[in-house]
């Protein structure tokens, strides 16, 4: 990743949803979104910030958002 995390608010929303356990399914539920919608973010996030999983999403996110 290169300087400093970039998360729209909705891919903060997700990820927060992801972060809590929530599956992909789960989030497009909470969020009244498609499946394929929360995917798409959850793309555009990695290309974003350099990086290739949900755990690295949610590590780079938490740091971001303080609470690590």
């Amino acid at each position: 990743m290169n300087g400093h995390p970039r998360f729209s608010p909705r891919q903060s929303e997700i990820v927060a949803l992801i972060a809590s356990g929530c599956t992909d399914k789960q989030v497009a539920r909470a969020l009244s979104v498609s499946l394929r919608t929360v995917r798409t973010q959850l793309e555009r996030l990695y290309a974003a910030n350099g990086v290739h999983s949900r755990a690295q999403a949610v590590l780079i996110w938490a740091q971001a958002s303080g609470f690590i």
